[in-house]
């Protein structure tokens, strides 16, 4: 068991770069969570995410694609089959793939820039 705010000193080497940077106080409750087995907050934000994407109506799915993206990635900074990230990006783009208004939103290349 480490000090509080050791996590990234014991993992940072484990945590991979991303362009944008990442939120610390993120990192160091993602490295604690994985540290301590306690992924069940982690499981059910995604369970809410993906509950979300099922059952939304509004008028702008690749925000909340968006938002879940950035939450994965945030909170498993070593990426890895527990994030499933690849599998993640792959949907997000076959569900938008027809949505001509995303051609040229930001959001939407930066997901197949990230595939």
């Amino acid at each position: 068991m480490s000090l509080e705010g050791d996590e990234w000193e014991l993992s940072k080497e484990n945590v991979q770069p991303l362009r944008q940077g990442r939120i610390m106080s993120t990192l160091q409750g993602a490295l604690a969570q994985q540290e301590s087995a306690c992924n069940t907050t982690l499981q059910q934000q995604k369970r809410a995410f993906e509950s979300e994407i099922r059952f939304y109506a509004g008028n702008d799915p690749l925000d909340v694609w968006d938002r879940y993206i950035n939450w994965t990635e945030q909170n498993y900074p070593q990426g890895g089959k527990e994030s499933n990230m690849s599998t993640l990006l792959e949907r997000a783009v076959e569900a938008l793939q027809g949505e001509k208004r995303y051609y040229n939103d930001p959001r939407f290349l930066s997901l197949w820039l990230k595939l």
